[in-house]
């Protein structure tokens, strides 16, 4: 039998649970596969790494040691930049040159892209850090999904959807059954409303089942870098101004203007954190026509002006402190 071996490049707070997702389908598959699957941690510098959640891993060996295996996977989360440097870019490229499948988890992709072996492909990574990533590799078909198998590339959106990724290349290398029986092992299924579904609905962030409400939500949300008008957005829920003034208040104690604020906050957010656009350039991706005003919303929510934010953040903020939405309620 062929034996498949992953090398999981491991960045300094990559994200744990999204590394146990993609390991874990390895596991039980060799309960039913005899051994087909053995995976070796690799570091840049051969020394262990710290995962996001504080628990550092040993590995087996640095990127003089990764060989050739069936994958090479890129981990990573809250500070892939610290993964950008010229010995891992280099390995990558390499390790493309030998036509390994490579993947990246999470913000894992950032890494790939840097590398320019994106180039061309679909790719995917966490929803959070989506829009910075789109800005920042315009040569990469960026999709929102929760994993994308493009020829001998494979991104994913990290956390649970590792798993789904998983369980997909098992079944291409060893078929449906397989895969099938290391999902029911572990408990994990998705039903077909949730297949493409890359974060929670917005019944569930928001906290209304009020259709009118949630329609003019995915309007906001669709249309952040110009925004509608209060009449505009209305119109989409089948309302009067007033109206859906008194809905926003009564279902989600905000008013409709600011909550509509708040998201273009957080996709400001999201691309100082995850893009090399400038300063202004953000102000206007998110539906701001001064820079003056920009500044001062996003310090009046977050505390920060949007330059100290990225020189004191530079990378997805912890899951544990609140977003401007948050902050807003």
């Amino acid at each position: 039998m062929t034996r498949f071996e992953v090398a999981f490049l491991l960045v300094p707070r990559f994200s744990m649970i999204a590394l146990y997702g993609a390991m874990e389908p390895l596991r039980v598959a060799n309960r039913f596969a005899e051994g087909a699957f053995s995976w070796r941690f690799i570091s840049s510098d051969g020394k262990p790494v710290t995962a996001s959640n504080g628990i550092p891993v040993s590995v087996g060996g640095g990127l003089a040691d990764v060989g050739k295996p069936a994958m090479a996977m890129v981990c990573a989360s809250y500070e892939h930049e610290a993964g950008i440097g010229r010995p891992i870019l280099s390995a990558i490229r390499k390790l493309a040159r030998a036509k390994v499948l490579l993947a990246g988890l999470d913000t894992g992709p950032f890494i790939l892209a840097e590398a320019g072996v994106l180039d061309g492909y679909r790719a995917t990574c966490h929803w959070e850090s989506l829009p910075g990533f789109r800005e920042s590799y315009p040569a990469v078909n960026v999709r929102e999904a929760l994993f994308e198998r493009d020829r001998d590339r494979m991104t994913c959106a990290g956390g649970a959807a590792a798993i789904d990724m998983m369980l997909a290349w098992i079944a291409d290398l060893m078929g449906q059954e397989l895969s099938v029986a290391v999902a029911d092992q572990l408990v994990h299924f998705r039903s077909r409303e949730q297949e493409g579904q890359v974060r929670a609905s917005p019944r569930a962030r928001f906290g209304t089942g009020d259709t009118r409400l949630l329609a003019i939500i995915a309007a906001m949300e669709q249309q952040i870098e110009e925004p509608l008008s209060a009449k505009a957005l209305a119109r989409v829920g089948g309302l009067s101004v007033r109206h859906m003034e008194r809905l926003f208040q009564a279902e989600m104690n905000v008013r409709p203007m600011g909550f509509y604020r708040d998201l273009r906050l957080e996709r400001a957010q999201h691309l100082l954190s995850y893009s090399h656009l400038s300063v202004r350039d953000v102000s206007l991706a998110a539906g701001f026509s001064t820079l003056a005003e920009f500044s001062r919303a996003f310090r009046s929510r977050t505390g920060a002006t949007p330059s100290q934010f990225r020189k004191g953040q530079g990378t997805r903020r912890d899951p544990l402190a609140k977003s401007p939405l948050s902050l807003a309620n």
